[in-house]
């Protein structure tokens, strides 16, 4: 299995909000700014701040060629 890592990030999200968070902040302060940003934006309204632990993506896809074995491959 291959891993790989990426820089931590944090994400604002609403449960009532229309759109899904795309922002990613780089640091969490950042993202707490924003929270109550919009927070006193949209009175009543959750904001929540998130950090994603892991992530998993099947990419196990195999590509074969297959070369007519009557032609001479040089």
């Amino acid at each position: 299995m291959s891993a790989q890592t990426e820089n931590a990030f944090w994400l604002v999200w609403s449960p009532t909000g229309t759109k899904p968070p795309r922002y990613r902040h780089s640091t969490e302060q950042s993202a707490i700014t924003e929270a109550e940003r919009l927070a006193r934006a949209h009175p009543g309204q959750l904001f929540v701040v998130l950090e994603p632990i892991a992530g998993r993506r099947v990419d196990n896809m195999v590509r074969t060629t297959y070369v007519d074995d009557k032609e001479i491959p040089f």
